[in-house]
């Protein structure tokens, strides 16, 4: 059955649920962590039906921050005669996303679930005012320069059908540069005219259709933006672990779109699918590990490292930072470059284009962390780590993200379109179009849910721990010291020799008497009722009347009856 978008939602749901899979926390023993087969903790946390997790996993009862910065170019003319770009960002406009996982199926066999992800962007006008969408921005065109480039670089024997159809749909072509609206942009879309009839226009509408660039508006024309055609549609049919049979692989990306690994790079291990989706993570996680998360997006794996402990509304925390690194100098990653090693992006960037099709650069905002030559190429830029960089605030116990923030800045790789009358003399620059901020912060009272129900359980049962501890050795080195002390006292108790028929034989070794200082016999001591029972009471005294009659014994009764 498929699950029906309230659109209509604008606070996070305060449920209970996101925090019941923590409920056991204080009772996981510490071999546990390591397990693979789910225990009493982590049986909430799994992906089968009726868990909390899987409620959670399959919609997200508040939506993600998304947040889109655009780059607004000052100077175009100067641009298209070779000049540098100077550029002033413009943003952020602020949108709700929500995540929605339907048409699921479990395979117990393979302990997968399958199902279907459709993402689902509101426009939050109160938020993002000032700003209303309606303000003109000017950039270089995605559609026009990113097929022509596209076509040169790959295809150059088709650059002249290519080029008299693009200055046919655009009526004609003056400029690399589209000044529009930054909603049309973004999301309503911009008119493309493909009612020529001519078969070089033709070719190209039907071109940018199968590449999915453009869609159909009506008969004669197509509707380009840049997250349009995706919004409230489907993002793939997605296969992950369920974590029933290995808790470690918990929401590990097995097939996406019935494929169990990529096809565009030249080389295995760039086409593998590692990590999950990024909206789950499994738990027992150590700082060793990385947090792996698989895009189809930018149809790569990120891996974010371990950087230090942190805090987040006072809880302890494990912080996570990711970097793209530098391709030319790995060589193991060398299949994400075009022809490795002197062809690779530049350092703190990847190369987009075989994902999406246009010679798009994907970076940090503002080119932060990456290849200052990028930064000096551009006016207008100025990264720094707060705003720019991509950060996670992980609970390692139980894989929970607290808070994330991941910035991608999508830039253009311009050159001159050789033979092109209008677009013949554009610089050789990296130029940023526009930067997204996908994160979510935990507020107050889903942080106080999992302090009470996670972190004081677990302070409990370590308290716990320790105090049986201590208490046990102070009990032990007590007993000790009492059986020391019983075994001082027992001896200093004098020997007695019983007598036989009243008299005493004489002194000796084997005599029943004792004597006195004076050499004459005493009269032996006989030990009372009282003493008796102390005797008696005295488990691990010797016997010291052996041969007299045994008293009779004293029970509980009798004692009340002398004592009252």
């Amino acid at each position: 059955m498929v699950t029906t978008l309230r659109i209509d939602r604008r606070a996070p749901v305060q449920s209970n649920d996101w925090v019941a899979s923590f409920e056991h926390a204080p009772f996981v023993r510490t071999e546990d962590r390591g397990s693979a087969r789910p225990t009493k903790f982590n049986q909430n946390v799994l992906l089968k039906p009726g868990t909390q997790m899987r409620g959670m996993f399959e919609e997200l009862p508040f939506p993600l921050d998304f947040k889109l910065y655009l780059f607004d170019v000052i100077n175009p003319d100067e641009v298209m005669k070779g000049g540098k770009p100077h550029v002033r960002e413009i943003g952020p406009y602020y949108f709700e996303e929500w995540k929605v996982k339907y048409d699921t199926e479990d395979n117990i066999e393979d302990d997968t679930l399958t199902f279907t992800l459709r993402n689902t962007w509101i426009f939050r006008p109160d938020v993002s005012a000032p700003l209303t969408g309606d303000e003109i921005i000017t950039l270089p065109h995605p559609l026009v320069l990113g097929a022509l480039l596209m076509v040169q670089r790959d295809r150059e024997a088709m650059m002249p059908l290519v080029s008299k159809g693009m200055n046919i749909i655009m009526d004609p072509l003056t400029t690399g540069f589209l000044t529009t609206r930054v909603m049309d942009l973004l999301f309503d879309g911009i008119l493309i005219d493909c009612s020529s009839h001519e078969f070089s226009a033709k070719a190209l509408c039907s071109g940018l259709e199968s590449e999915g660039a453009v869609s159909p508006y009506n008969e004669t024309h197509f509707m380009f933006s840049l997250f349009g055609m995706r919004n409230a549609t489907d993002a793939g049919r997605w296969s992950v672990y369920r974590g029933v049979k290995n808790i470690k692989d918990l929401g590990r990306v097995v097939t996406y779109n019935g494929e169990t690994e990529m096809d565009m790079y030249d080389g295995d291990e760039c086409n593998k699918f590692v990590g999950t989706d990024s909206t789950i993570f499994p738990p027992f996680l150590t700082t060793k590990d990385k947090l792996w998360a698989w895009s189809p997006e930018i149809c790569r794996s990120m891996g974010a490292y371990y950087f230090g402990k942190s805090k987040y509304a006072g809880l302890p925390m494990s912080f996570f930072k990711l970097d793209f690194g530098d391709l030319k100098n790995e060589p193991e990653h060398h299949c994400f470059c075009r022809d490795p090693p002197d062809d690779c992006p530049p350092k703190g960037t990847m190369d987009l284009s075989p994902c999406l099709g246009a010679p798009f650069i994907g970076s940090k905002p503002h080119f932060y962390d990456a290849d200052p030559a990028l930064l000096a190429a551009v006016d207008g830029l100025t990264p720094n780590e707060k705003d720019h960089d991509m950060y996670i605030h992980f609970e390692l116990l139980s894989g929970t993200p607290v808070s994330a923030a991941k910035r991608l800045q999508f830039s253009m790789e311009l050159e001159p379109v050789r033979d092109h009358p209008v677009l013949g003399n554009l610089p050789n620059v990296i130029l940023p179009l526009f930067w997204a901020e996908e994160g979510a912060s935990l507020n107050k009272t889903w942080t106080n849910q999992l302090k009470y129900q996670l972190f004081l359980g677990l302070k409990f049962n370590a308290t716990v721990k320790w105090l049986t501890i201590i208490i046990g050795t102070v009990g032990t080195i007590a007993a000790m010291f009492m059986h020391f002390k019983r075994g001082n006292k027992m001896g200093n108790v004098t020997p007695v020799e019983a007598v036989t028929n009243g008299s005493a034989k004489g002194s000796g070794s084997g005599g029943m008497g004792a004597n006195n200082r004076n050499g004459s016999p005493t009269r032996p001591v006989v030990p009372t009722t009282k003493d008796l029972v102390i005797v008696n009471n005295g488990r691990n005294l010797p016997n010291v009347i052996d041969g007299l009659e045994k008293p009779h014994k004293v029970v509980l009764t009798e004692m009340s009856q002398e004592r009252y």
